[in-house]
């Protein structure tokens, strides 16, 4: 070879280093500065009246890093209550994550710096620390050894936190909150044969069922129920857009000292006797115009009308293969939903359970199996298709990494060279991060779009959906592409000077593009980690979109009370990216693991506040599955890494090493396929001695030793015997009211925080214990640590469950107009108007200030909650 190839990886990494530090300061005072006096934007969770009392978390405390050491300080039952399982689980995975990181660091840097630095290639600035650097192939043997001891301990942390989240789950399931849930005990059945079309039929299979909902073909019904919606909502706009001009226009005059317009409570002399009232057509550019004011009234009587009649004849449409079984409890649900597999005559069904009606796509269930089949296919194609295309200016992103070692052969490119090297650094290091993040923070988006396309039957399918293909984009895009295409830039023109060496020169390669995944992790831990905190979009956009469009009571409401909601499938992969591209260069370039624990470290300090005083809970609650999926998708970053090994090797023709580690892929495969096979059918089906031993029956007791895998296996086959069918009976001993101590004593309330219980402490050495023996981690201790809302039952309104799994469109309720009081009395004359049609229309809660701005002074007039606490 020529000589020792040139790269600038340092300078590349000072220039990430320093910018991102600087945005990370800037950022960080911003919020400190902020944070008390933009409160709607730092802690609407604390400040929001709409926030549920079980959900509003106590006030932060002022001062620099008090917030910090105040949220580190509170027990995990704090963060499950306010952040739910879902949350809970992802500060977990970064927790874990950062923990890996860390220890990864104290297990490789100390032997594999002084191997990959002597004895070396006389590689230059941070690639003198990677395999690239190596010179001696005997040393190789040490990353094969170091490979299997990491990436095992990476698949057993991956296997008891599977174990841990299979107890949790089944505890949390069991807690009377989540156990009196309608939709821990609503059985969802799809695609049934239409001999189950008569209730009599799902009774027979199903003798416990205590309320059984038909899906049915609503799809007229609906078509009227949206054009209510919208045309309420035009109406609602219109009116309180001449309300406001008229008020604005008297207030004007008064302000002037001019005559105010006479009589103050015609409307029609505010819009220049009629000439300004609002029109709209009835169909677009071609319709006919009408008076908005007038002909929306009218045309919501007669909607009203036809929905009414509709919705009390709703029984009457025609079924589509769907149902919905409610239980009397969930045990009885459990034993129907272990069921269902070992029915030979229901082998076709699929069954859902954790379902609440909000969760389902209601017009999606019109479709046939064949018809969803041809959908999921297309979006399939769609996807793999993007995957393909998008390659391309990833790739791109990729080769600017190096752009620099393409100088002497594309000749052009030469002006390079003669750059500063602050700027090389700004073009190789910091441009292709702000490009590629760009360019990912698009997929969501027609992920989504796609996702919504392929005919899933709940949320939840869609949510996994797209966490399942934005992992695939991130993991074949982001990493792999980027890769390939930076090992092959900055390759390019040795293998063309010595074709004959071209596996040694790819083998040197390979390992210095981390360099770029080292840029890249500082901007994920020190910009967007303080950016997450800053909220610069929500500190400004609201105020200017407020301003533009919020002109009516109800949009300023929503735009005060409703927060964000976090949305898993798009916060997941970009950081399991981080955690995979950690595992693949962990042996190779194992300088990467320190920036990784520095960014998941930031990011749980970050998400740790963001997620407890910011944004609320999802509103579809998945119980935390998103994180065993998370985990197991990260066997890929396991492959991958001891993949590129493999090749590595390869290029040193070191074959024995090649040999070991194929090996231990087969090694970590059994394990992967072990896992799934073993945990996964226990997320959704909960042991039944684990329900009965909740509800405090001491006959029973939770199955360690499988987690209930041959006990759901039992119940199963046996259902199906008529005398288990029949057999309903369930324990008459109430719920207990607390958690449990170990001795089986209730604990004193007054000992306990109010809101949440806090589990006993363990000693480092039970702790250790406990955490090789994931088992240990045991039903009751992870009892203790459920917030003590957990321990509350749910009560449902009457008039909820009667049409709970009944289409929306059957239980839509006339809408609620709802404008603004004036003191002229335009209101209540446009309100007697609109209740001569039957037009429901309020002006409680919003009124005009001074300068006949809206403001509001309580709720909607149709505000209301669906359950009780």
């Amino acid at each position: 070879m020529a000589g020792p190839p040139q790269t600038s990886s340092l300078q590349q990494f000072l220039t990430v280093l320093i910018v991102n530090f600087a945005l990370f300061i800037a950022f960080i005072a911003a919020f400190l500065l902020l944070r008390k006096r933009q409160r709607r934007v730092y802690e609407p969770r604390y400040i929001v009246e709409s926030v549920p009392k079980n959900l509003k978390p106590d006030e932060a405390p002022k001062g620099l890093i008090s917030w910090l050491i105040h949220l580190l300080h509170k027990p995990s039952s704090f963060i499950i209550q306010y952040t739910n399982a879902d949350g809970y689980f992802f500060i977990r995975f970064l927790f874990g994550f950062a923990c890996i990181c860390i220890l990864g660091c104290f297990l490789l840097w100390p032997i594999l710096f002084p191997i990959n630095a002597t004895n070396s290639n006389h590689m230059k600035g941070l690639d003198i620390l990677s395999y690239s650097n190596v010179k001696n192939e005997n040393r190789i043997f040490v990353h094969l050894f170091l490979s299997w001891i990491f990436f095992g301990s990476i698949t057993f942390y991956i296997y008891r936190e599977i174990v841990y989240y299979t107890t949790f789950r089944h505890v949390l399931q069991t807690t009377p909150l989540y156990d009196s849930l309608l939709s821990s005990k609503t059985l969802f059945l799809t695609e049934i044969p239409t001999n189950l079309f008569h209730e009599n039929a799902l009774r027979d299979l199903f003798p416990a069922a205590s309320k059984i909902w038909y899906a049915r073909d609503y799809s007229k019904l609906k078509g009227k129920v949206q054009e209510r919606a919208e045309l309420a909502k035009k109406y609602e706009a219109s009116l309180n857009s001449v309300l406001t001009k008229a008020v604005k226009k008297r207030c004007s005059a008064l302000a002037k000292g001019d005559q105010p317009t006479s009589p103050q409570n015609d409307l029609d002399k505010y819009l220049k006797d009629e000439k300004n009232r609002p029109t709209h057509r009835l169909k677009f550019l071609i319709g006919k115009k009408v008076d908005t004011l007038n002909y929306c009234p009218k045309k919501l009587r007669e909607l009203n009308d036809e929905i009414e009649r509709d919705q009390g004849e709703h029984l009457r449409n025609q079924l589509i293969p769907a149902v919905f079984i409610e239980f009397p409890t969930q045990l009885e649900l459990q034993r129907a939903f272990q069921a269902i597999p070992y029915n030979p005559d229901l082998k076709g069904i699929k069954r859902h359970t954790g379902i609440s009606p909000d969760d389902v796509l209601w017009d999606n269930l019109q479709l046939t199996a064949t018809t969803r089949t041809i959908k999921k296919i297309i979006a399939t194609t769609l996807l793999t298709l993007m995957i393909i295309f998008w390659s391309i200016p990833v790739a791109i992103v990729g080769i600017i990494t190096n752009i620099n070692m393409l100088t002497d052969k594309v000749k052009f490119l030469s002006f390079i060279n003669n750059m500063p090297d602050v700027l090389m650094g700004l073009i190789t290091g910091l441009l292709p991060v702000v490009a590629l993040a760009i360019l990912m923070a698009l997929i969501p988006i027609f992920i989504r779009l796609i996702a919504n396309f392929a005919g899933f039957l709940t949320i939840q399918e869609v949510e996994s959906f797209i966490q399942s293909w934005y992992y695939a984009f991130q993991v074949i895009q982001t990493f792999l592409v980027v890769t390939l295409a930076s090992a092959a830039t900055s390759a390019v023109t040795s293998v063309i000077n010595e074709p004959q060496k071209a596996l040694t020169i790819l083998g040197e390669k390979i390992p210095p593009a981390s360099n770029f995944y080292i840029a890249n992790t500082c901007y994920q831990s020190l910009a967007l980690s303080s950016g997450l905190l800053l909220q610069i979009v929500d500190l400004i956009l609201p105020q200017i979109m407020g301003k533009l469009f919020d002109d009516t009571p109800r949009s300023k409401w929503i735009r005060y009370n409703i927060l964000g909601q976090p949305i898993w499938a798009v916060i997941y992969p970009p950081y399991q990216l981080i955690a995979v591209i950690a595992l693949v260069y962990a042996i190779i370039a194992p300088l990467i693991l320190g920036f990784a624990a520095i960014a998941f470290i930031l990011l749980y300090f970050a998400y740790l506040y963001f997620l407890v005083y910011v944004q609320e809970p999802n509103q579809i609650d998945i119980r935390g599955k998103f994180y065993p999926k998370a985990l197991l998708q990260l066997f890929v970053g396991i492959y991958l890494g001891e993949l590129c090994l493999i090749a590595l090797f390869v290029f040193k023709e070191n074959w024995a090493v090649v040999v070991l580690e194929a090996i231990w892929i087969v090694v970590t495969a059994v394990a992967h396929i072990y896992i799934k096979w073993r945990y996964v059918p226990l997320f959704d089906a909960i042991p039944l001695s684990a329900i009965k031993y909740a509800a405090g029956d001491s006959t029973f007791k939770y199955p360690y030793h499988d987690h209930g895998f041959n006990e759901i296996k039992y119940v199963g086959k046996n259902y199906w015997k008529l005398e288990n069918r029949f057999n309903v009976s369930y324990s008459d001993q109430a719920l207990i009211d607390l958690p449990i101590n170990f001795d089986g004593t209730k604990i004193n309330a007054n000992n306990i925080d109010a809101d949440m219980n806090v589990p006993p402490r363990l000693s480092p050495i039970k702790w250790l214990i406990k955490f090789f023996n994931p088992k240990k981690e045991s039903f009751e201790l992870i009892r203790m640590i459920m917030p003590r809302t957990y321990f509350k039952y749910v009560e449902y309104f009457p008039a909820f469950i009667d049409t709970a799994y009944f289409d929306p469109a059957v239980s839509d309720k006339k809408p609620i107009i709802w404008i603004p009081k004036d003191s002229m009395g335009l209101s209540e004359i446009e309100m007697e108007k609109a209740f001569e049609h039957g037009v429901d229309i309020s002006n409680d809660n919003a009124t005009f200030d001074e300068n006949g701005d809206i403001i509001l002074t309580g709720f909607p007039p149709s505000y209301k909650e669906t359950l009780k606490l």
